[in-house]
């Protein structure tokens, strides 16, 4: 109850939400139509990770590590082959990433407890390909970004569940008909 004058009060009857609902995960990657999230405004106080029981996050240590990143070619750097497709290779740690029934998931991401994932991210997506540039533009070969689907430890009501999300992970040069 709060006093805003004599004779007037206001009642506080709303019910307190333990997370974020799906549109409300908000961050600059899904404006601009990414399937993951680096940074989620409120990610702290939305998952309260600082309150869950260690023994659930002992029960996922396995996910909590960093991939590897792979090992570069010799072909590679010698710019041998080069890659039709300018990309990007980084681990990153989401705190948010689209499901596969399309639902935006928070991921858990605290800590002594990260699940850095390795991704590969085309950085002129819809563009033509580097090396084809003689042929007609109605059958320009374009960078487009792949996904898989990855296993990940996220929040779902305040409990720590495996779930598959949406990351990017090769770059490629495909024909595209205008």
């Amino acid at each position: 109850i709060f006093k805003i004058d004599e004779g007037l009060m206001v009642y506080n009857t709303g019910v307190a939400r333990e997370e974020l609902e799906d549109d409300e995960i908000v961050c600059a990657e899904r404006r601009a139509g990414k399937s993951y999230c680096k940074e989620v405004e409120n990610y702290m106080e939305a998952t309260r990770l600082d309150k869950i029981d260690p023994e659930q996050f002992a029960k996922f240590k396995e996910y909590f590590i960093d991939d590897l990143a792979q090992p570069q070619l010799v072909a590679t750097r010698m710019d041998f082959g080069k890659s039709p497709c300018n990309s990007k290779t980084n681990i990153i740690y989401p705190e948010s990433a689209e499901s596969e029934d399309s639902k935006w998931l928070l991921i858990v991401q605290h800590a002594q407890h990260k699940q850095g994932v390795l991704v590969e991210e085309c950085e002129n997506v819809g563009q033509p390909c580097e090396e084809n540039s003689t042929l007609p533009l109605e059958d320009m070969p374009k960078c487009k970004q792949n996904f898989s689907y990855r296993k990940l430890v996220v929040l779902v009501n305040g409990e720590m569940k495996e779930e598959m999300v949406k990351l990017p992970t090769t770059c490629e040069c495909k024909m595209c008909s205008t």
